[in-house]
């Protein structure tokens, strides 16, 4: 009997200490996905801009403008 109280308490040690490390890294890893998405729409948000004005400087050239 003994042992099922020893085994039971350190079943229940180790199930918290993993269940600790977990909730930590699940809080890093929605920090890391924010920077990582906000990084993302800076990136987008310049390829619109190059784009832009790629298609205007093409647009230029076939109405002969330049």
């Amino acid at each position: 009997m003994d042992m099922g109280i020893i085994l039971a308490s350190l079943v229940t040690a180790v199930g918290g200490i993993i269940t600790t490390l977990l909730v930590v890294l699940r809080g890093e890893n929605k920090e890391d996905h924010a920077m990582v998405v906000s990084s993302l729409d800076r990136l987008s948000d310049g390829m619109e801009r190059v784009e832009s004005k790629i298609d205007g400087h093409v647009t230029d050239h076939a109405r002969g403008v330049m």
